[in-house]
């Protein structure tokens, strides 16, 4: 499946989501993602990263750290803004982007 129809999938879930391109690979964009944690629900911004990233098979960037949960967060800057991120790794690129999601967020219950 292109990127365009993985897209395309996000995007019936999240309809803000945006596409973003940088170095020639897409990333997606959430503002306002409602993130399910054990201490309950918070919001980020979020950009979901489907490929490697930093040493890391697929990431997913926060615009702030959720405090108490995970640990290894760094920051990154991408598209001029900085990004964090925890050390959550093995999430395979070669699976539905909706799935890479659901994993990435799967680290917060």
């Amino acid at each position: 499946m292109n990127a365009e129809d993985q897209f395309d999938r996000i995007k019936a879930i999240y309809p803000d989501a945006v596409a973003l391109v940088e170095g020639g690979r897409t990333f997606v964009h959430l503002p306002g993602l409602v993130i399910a944690t054990r201490a309950g629900p918070v919001t980020r911004d979020a950009l979901l990263c489907p490929h490697e990233h930093s040493g890391y098979k697929t990431r997913l960037f926060l615009n702030a750290a959720v405090p108490g949960h995970l640990a290894n967060w760094t920051q990154h800057n991408l598209f001029t803004r900085n990004w964090f991120c925890w050390s959550w790794n093995y999430i395979e690129a070669e699976q539905p982007w909706t799935s890479i999601l659901a994993n990435h967020l799967a680290a917060f219950r």
